[in-house]
């Protein structure tokens, strides 16, 4: 028997900017998926959720194209199947496996990149395959356009699979550079779950994508072939061409652009542990991502209120949006009396059934020991 664990994340800050070859600021978080996984003599997979209570099966030989499989748990896991026998033309080992998380599933925390992190550290073990964690994550992420349809970027496989503890994992989208920033001691996370699910590939996600490289094609023409990206555009380029962008991509580049500046500002301030610059930052974040992005909602700008409002260093929506939880950070000495107060203030204000979890920051993705 062979046991996985892969945590789920939340970002501190970057939202929507890593498919746009952005900068992004993750964390992974002591909420989890664990596998436990049987090997089988032949090539048949069996998968049963223990969360859903629901069993799935399919076969490495002949792995079902996604329309062939049920909807669910189970495309993650066969996309990340065919995606690692693509890479290394092999056929993995079949298996019996057991999938176990408490991760809150329509949160917003990549429980589907913690599934596909904890399949393919799983199989990278198993079968030998000696493939390193970044082709660990691109796998996943390709995994997830083909058998999920959503066109995720990279940074929830990442921060699944490179993770170090007590740390953010600062990512550069384009060239992939990492670089692991410590977390100051004193400050807790805190999930705070507004009870809305979210339904990613019901949602407009891949909408926002396309009009995010609709406002980069509009910019190249103006500034030239040197935009490949909205990440090629600096907040001095953006006030003066934007304006020649049609709405709503216009709204949608102005935040991109404006949110990678604010990663690489909160870089500075989170090593300084600069509580009012964080709390600034992640405020901006916010009102961009509802404002321009469009991806909020009565109920995560009434979570983010309540947090705010409980006494934390700084609070935003989490994750793509569409519903889903916000990240606070909070002062470890006033954790419980934030989390009393928070709780109170947003059930005035809302009518879901809200979660709170304060979260370590782990590692990414391995072998259970």
């Amino acid at each position: 028997m062979l046991c996985v664990r892969a945590p789920g994340r939340v970002n501190l800050i970057g939202e929507h900017t890593d498919y746009n070859e952005g900068y992004v600021l993750p964390v992974a978080i002591s909420l989890e998926t664990r596998v436990h996984a049987r090997p089988r003599e032949d090539m048949h997979c069996i998968i049963y959720s223990d969360t859903l209570d629901e069993q799935a099966e399919f076969n490495l030989s002949a792995i079902p194209e996604p329309a062939d499989l049920p909807s669910g748990f189970v495309r993650y896991v066969a996309g990340v199947a065919w995606a690692l026998q693509a890479h290394t033309e092999r056929t993995l080992t079949g298996v019996e496996a057991t999938v176990c998380s408490d991760l809150p599933l329509g949160a917003g925390l990549s429980s589907s990149a913690a599934l596909e992190a904890a399949f393919a550290v799983l199989w990278n073990t198993l079968d030998e395959l000696h493939l390193d964690r970044l082709t660990l994550a691109q796998l996943c992420q390709r995994a997830e356009h083909v058998y999920a349809g959503v066109q995720c970027g990279l940074m929830d496989q990442a921060a699944s699979l490179l993770s170090e503890a007590g740390h953010a994992l600062f990512l550069d989208m384009r060239t992939l550079f990492t670089q692991s920033v410590a977390l100051p001691p004193n400050w807790a996370i805190v999930v705070a779950d507004t009870g809305k699910p979210r339904a990613l590939a019901e949602s407009e996600y891949n909408l926002r994508r396309a009009q995010c490289e609709e406002a980069a094609g509009a910019l190249r023409i103006v500034l030239g072939k040197e935009i490949i990206a909205l990440r090629d555009v600096s907040p001095e380029q953006a006030a003066l061409y934007l304006p020649l962008v049609e709405e709503p991509a216009r709204r949608r580049a102005r935040h991109v652009i404006g949110e990678n500046a604010r990663v690489l500002e909160f870089l500075t301030a989170l090593r300084h542990a600069d509580a009012p610059r964080v709390r600034h930052l992640m405020l901006a974040s916010h009102t961009s991502l509802r404002d321009d992005y469009e991806v909020s909602g009565a109920e995560l700008d009434a979570m983010v209120n309540a947090c705010l409002h409980a006494g934390a260093i700084g609070a935003r929506i989490t994750g793509a949006g569409f519903g889903g939880a916000c990240i606070a950070l909070v002062e470890k000495a006033q954790l419980e009396q934030f989390l009393h107060q928070a709780e109170q203030h947003y059930r005035q204000h809302a009518s879901y059934e809200p979660r709170f979890y304060a979260c370590e920051a782990v590692s990414g993705a391995s072998v259970c020991l």
